[in-house]
């Protein structure tokens, strides 16, 4: 079973009603939904060890499958100037207008000179580097101090720029409320 499919089975007898409910009725809900998908898909996975590359596309997955349940304005997988980014919010409308409200939020799946590659191609499109946010196994050391979501929550150290994966989605809806949007959305 690969991971997608894995996430969605454990998603499916966690609750899909539930799992909204717990996060429509407070953002904060979110992080330990996250981290009960996340075990629960490891504990499935029994005695066979995940890749970093395995936990890196379940939290893609399971970030995509938020950011629709709870209707956060987003747009997933979009290519600007060749680039492929994970996911934007609100969209890529504001990258016109100098990036200030406009989040890129990129997991990251390569080796260290990949991510260096990727981290240089997306300061191009994204200027703010405030507005760049990185998942990753393990922490990334960047030339730039970019906010780094860590599934190996065991490697973060005291760093406010580093952060539980878990924490993804209430850094969104603080990031949203930050700029003032006002298009529609659950949160």
């Amino acid at each position: 079973m690969d991971m997608k499919d894995l996430m969605y089975s454990e998603i499916d007898q966690l609750g899909r009603d539930f799992i909204k409910t717990k996060i429509n009725d407070n953002i904060l809900n979110s992080e330990g939904i996250i981290k009960q998908i996340f075990e629960k898909c490891v504990k499935s996975r029994g005695t066979q060890n995940l890749t970093p590359s395995e936990f890196i596309s379940l939290a893609e997955s399971l970030m995509h499958y938020l950011l629709a349940i709870t209707i956060t304005p987003s747009q997933r997988k979009i290519t600007i100037n060749k680039i492929e980014i994970s996911i934007l919010v609100p969209s890529a409308g504001g990258l016109k207008n100098g990036g200030d409200r406009v989040l890129v939020i990129q997991f990251l799946k390569g080796d260290k000179i990949e991510n260096e590659h990727t981290v240089s191609d997306l300061l191009e499109i994204q200027p703010t580097v405030d507005n760049i946010w990185l998942v990753s196994y393990c922490p990334v050391i960047t030339l730039f101090p970019l906010k780094n979501f860590v599934i190996n929550t065991s490697s973060i150290e005291t760093n406010e720029l580093v952060q539980p994966f878990s924490r993804l989605m209430i850094q969104v809806n603080a990031f949203l409320n930050k700029i003032n949007y006002t298009g529609f959305r659950i949160l």
